[in-house]
């Protein structure tokens, strides 16, 4: 049975590699993204494989709308949708502009919700969701107040997807990684587990596994790091 996994954002490392683990396990992949230099190398990157790799804002309804109905078109109904939320503008409260927060809860917040609504609009006769955030910008402390903001937002919105829609065939769960804090890492005699993208992509392929159908609404922290 054909499934179609879509991944915003995913124009990066970490989305390479989860896309190369769902193409070797026979999904179809379609990335999304706004950067279109870093589509092009996503393309070279994944050169030969079969993959619909499109420009698109995930914060305009519109044009997510459009390209998601172009995946649909082209791969199938949408089985899995992983988003890759960025990490951006670490500043001090009063440093955080009104123009920076509106910034990182599009980014962060409402690019995800918009994607989330598209996916269950497409979906097949299973959905399963995966959110990949920072471990970091989850984290309470000083200079996050934007970062915090936006993905604990989206943390919220996720657990409060999964309790309502615990009668249909679809599951929500998010990745929260380590170091991608944005701070430099001072040795402290700890031991630091950074995950790499294989990391992530493993993670992420089993959260879309049938082993996964009871994990629901669940963050899970990979690797640990002495940021925060």
């Amino acid at each position: 049975m054909n499934r179609t996994a879509i991944i915003t954002r995913g124009a990066t490392v970490t989305g390479i590699a989860i896309a190369e683990s769902l193409l070797h396990d026979g999904w179809s992949v379609a990335i999304l993204d706004t950067d279109e230099d870093a589509l092009r190398m996503t393309e070279e990157a994944l050169s030969g494989e079969d993959v619909l790799i499109l420009p698109a804002d995930m914060s305009d309804e519109d044009e997510a709308d459009r390209v998601f109905d172009t995946v649909v078109d082209t791969l199938g109904l949408c089985s899995a949708l992983i988003n890759c939320i960025a990490s951006r503008h670490e500043a001090p409260f009063e440093e955080t502009s009104p123009e920076m927060l509106r910034e990182l809860l599009e980014l962060n917040l409402v690019g995800p919700f918009v994607a989330i609504q598209a996916a269950c609009s497409r979906m097949a006769d299973q959905l399963s969701i995966v959110n990949i955030m920072s471990a970091s910008a989850l984290r309470i402390r000083e200079g996050n107040a934007g970062l915090a903001a936006s993905q604990k937002g989206l943390q919220a919105l996720s657990e409060i997807f999964a309790l309502e829609n615990t009668d249909r065939p679809v599951r929500i769960n998010s990745i929260a990684t380590a170091g991608s804090g944005g701070r430099r890492t001072i040795w402290t005699g700890k031991p630091v587990r950074i995950p790499t993208p294989e990391d992530v992509a493993s993670l992420v392929r089993y959260l879309l596994s049938d082993d996964a159908r009871l994990v629901n609404g669940e963050t899970i922290r990979l690797g640990d790091d002495d940021s925060g």
